[in-house]
């Protein structure tokens, strides 16, 4: 498998000659883990692909995915990169312990991240800049695996995908992020949805 994956020159082919030399099987955790650790031996740590992002390819490239293992898988490996991440700044830890986070914990999330992403602006510090960023977009993703997964129960899935997307608009746009939180808040929608749930 080796000899064939080294004469892979982007990612995009070396996970799909991965995959060849798999067999071209149903991918799940396991080929996706497998895929990983080519990328990995071949382009480095930093150039890993999220387990979501092989999946996207492999079905373009015509694979049958089995998509519960996937999600799953993928939002594990999330959360684990999120702690990684997190363990770099005090008070994170909290907030990625593993399970679905409640809009008033995201909103505390997200207000740590506000604080850090100014203080790193005033001291200059272009990584730190750039670790907030990369916890809000992984913290995005989980959530958005967590909307998706069949085995959590409906008022659980709907709020991770209203905190994905109060994450969105803070990797977007993070000075409006409090205005538009009570716009937000305000709206029709987020008044049916979440006024009366316990989750709020």
């Amino acid at each position: 498998m080796t000899r064939t994956i080294s004469k892979a020159r982007t990612k995009r082919e070396l996970i799909i000659t991965a995959w060849d030399d798999l067999g071209r099987i149903r991918v799940g955790a396991s080929e996706l883990r497998k895929i990983q650790s080519s990328i990995h031996d071949q382009f480095g740590a930093g150039a890993v692909e999220s387990p979501a992002a092989i999946a996207r390819v492999l079905a373009d490239a015509g694979a049958e995915l089995r998509h519960p293992e996937v999600i799953e898988f993928d939002a594990r490996w999330r959360n684990a990169k999120i702690k990684g991440e997190a363990k770099r700044f005090r008070g994170f830890e909290a907030f990625v312990a593993g399970g679905p986070l409640r809009l008033k914990q995201a909103e505390a999330f997200i207000k740590k991240l506000e604080r850090l992403r100014n203080e790193a602006e005033r001291a200059g510090d272009k990584a730190a800049l750039r670790s907030a960023q990369t916890i809000a977009v992984d913290a995005r993703q989980l959530a958005h695996s967590m909307a998706r997964n069949l085995s959590l129960d409906q008022t659980t899935r709907t709020v991770q995908a209203e905190i994905a997307e109060w994450l969105a608009v803070w990797i977007q746009t993070p000075n409006l992020l409090r205005e538009w939180l009570e716009l937000r808040r305000r709206s029709p929608e987020f008044r049916n949805q979440f006024l009366t749930e316990k989750s709020k």
